[in-house]
């Protein structure tokens, strides 16, 4: 008697989103008071990657300077696109004191 129920789970690759659809919410972690405290709720802010001594980060950049990085479940996926030259901007969704919410999306 199950008629059409279920037709969610199509594909098996539902962890492989594409760059194009790659968005996601996060804190800025680490943040930098300094340029933070120049940053303000719907703002849009640049994503890049950083070397840091022995790997490649996320960083969230306010004008030339970093704000802080990233981390995410799909921090891994994320920087596979960029590497593959999709371009991210993050936008500030929330902001209290040194907390900052944001949107990554292409």
């Amino acid at each position: 008697m199950s008629g059409s129920g279920g037709g969610s789970f199509a594909g098996g690759g539902a962890q492989e989103i594409s760059c194009g659809r790659l968005s996601f919410e996060t804190q800025l972690s680490s943040p930098k008071p300094a340029v933070v405290a120049g940053i303000n709720v719907g703002d849009v802010l640049s994503v890049a990657i950083e070397q840091q001594v022995a790997a490649q980060v996320v960083v969230i950049k306010h004008g030339n300077q970093v704000a802080g990085g990233i981390t995410s479940p799909k921090m891994s996926r994320l920087l596979e696109c960029i590497r593959q030259g999709t371009q991210y901007q993050a936008t500030v969704l929330s902001k209290a004191g040194g907390q900052v919410t944001i949107r990554i999306s292409p």
